[in-house]
């Protein structure tokens, strides 16, 4: 019985103050942690390089083979990316 009482006397205490409540730069200090992170000049240049440099190796490895199987691969590929993309931005956009 003293137990309950004890805790009753919490409850009634906890219940009679003010609710707390975070700093205002709190908000901005989550959001500013928690944002995407965006790259960098140098992380785009490497990024456009790479993709070239995939693209050309590709052009040239495939030079041997049917136009039909490099537009049938062009075709999933692309679908493949569209598809990636839409559920990639459903993702983000969760947040």
């Amino acid at each position: 019985m003293h137990d309950d009482e004890m805790m009753d006397g919490l409850l009634r205490r906890a219940m009679a103050s003010e609710a707390p409540a975070l700093s205002p730069g709190f908000d901005a200090a989550v959001l500013r942690r928690a944002r995407p992170r965006r790259l960098s000049r140098l992380g785009r240049i490497v990024m456009v390089t790479y993709s070239l440099a995939a693209a050309t190796a590709t052009a040239w490895l495939t030079r041997g083979l049917e136009p039909v199987v490099v537009g049938a691969g062009l075709t999933i590929g692309l679908s493949m990316l569209v598809v990636g993309s839409a559920y990639a931005r459903q993702l983000v956009s969760r947040e």
